[in-house]
Order: C-alpha cells, then structure tokens, then sequence
C-alpha cells in the first residue's frame, strides 16, 4: 500500500465531466499515444504491458483536436480533454465491469507525474519529518507546506529517517500549484 502526496485545489472538488467511450476508440486512442510519444520522445502511457482496468495518459503535449478525433470529436471527450488540458493534468480511462462502460475522466494527478507516490513507511518518514501528524490521509496549506520546507530543521529530520532525498521532489511538486493562496498538499 502506499500514500500519494498530491496537489489539490478547489476544483479538485467539483464533478468533472466525463465521456463514455467504446473500447475500439480506446485501443485507437492507446495506438496514438504510443505513437505520438515515440514521436516527442516522452512517455504519454503508462508501460503497456499491464494496463488494468484503470490508467491515466498524458494529454497537454498534443494538440485537442488530434486527441479527440480518435473519438470522432465526441463533445463529451472534447470536454473532458479541454478541462484536462486546461488544469494541466492527466486523463484517466477506467473500465468499470459492473456497468459496463469505459469511461474517460480527468485525472487527480499532473500531467508530467509529479506527485510523490510512498510506501507506508516512507510517507509516514516525511510527515514526521515535516512535523505533521502521520496521518494516512490529510492535508496541509501550501505557504505552511513550503515554510516547513524552507526550514533547516526539517532536512535534518529528513535525513535522520532516511528520507530526504524526497524533499527536492515535494519541493517541485509544491512550485506546480496553480493558485498558490488556495491550493494545498494533501496526501491519501
């Protein structure tokens, strides 16, 4: 199990759109990203191996219309992929069996993957070591974030529990908030 460390803003909290999509639009869309990311030299998919049922894609380095005309410029997946672009994050495809749909959504985490994914153990390592409560699920104020960031004590404590090589990286991950005064970290 592990605890991902995130940014999350407002809008965070209000329903997104989402689009169905069949699955022959999903292999053509899967085909395309390959393609694509062979082309930019960057990864828009996860390793192709095992996919699931669930998995997110880059979508901000390619153009909306060349994206969704995978989709036959369906206005569902027009508005998905817009709001993903706009809020500079991924676009999650997740087959749910129970109703039988493949559904396209925009995504919790940013497009370039920024978001710190931890063991248990290490997440719990920063928390403490950020002098926050361990707390499996939570959240903090960005500025309160940053400042314990800035402050030389927590490297200290960083390295003490093996875990300050995370720090520059939680530290990337706060400079990609998009409104600072109303964005926070939070971890689940």
């Amino acid at each position: 199990m592990s605890i991902l460390f995130r940014i999350a803003v407002p809008a965070d909290e209000t329903t997104d759109p989402y689009a169905i999509i069949t699955a022959r639009q999903l292999a053509a869309f899967r085909r395309f990203l390959r393609a694509e990311g062979d082309r930019l030299g960057v990864a828009l998919l996860e390793p192709d191996e095992y996919l699931g049922d669930s998995f997110e894609a880059r979508v901000c380095p390619l153009a909306l219309a060349s994206i969704t005309a995978r989709f036959d410029h369906e206005p569902t997946v027009i508005a998905v992929v817009e709001e993903a672009q706009f809020r500079v994050r991924r676009v999650m495809v997740h087959r749910d069996r129970a109703a039988a749909e493949i559904r396209m959504r925009v995504a919790l985490t940013s497009d370039r993957g920024l978001e710190l994914d931890l063991a248990y153990g290490n997440a719990y390592a920063l928390l403490e070591a950020l002098e926050i409560e361990a707390e499996s699920v939570g959240d903090i104020a960005l500025d309160m974030a940053q400042d314990r960031l800035r402050d030389p004590a927590t490297a200290a404590r960083a390295r003490a529990r093996c875990v300050d090589h995370y720090l520059p990286r939680l530290e990337t991950l706060l400079m990609t908030a998009p409104d600072p005064a109303v964005a926070r970290l939070s971890w689940a």
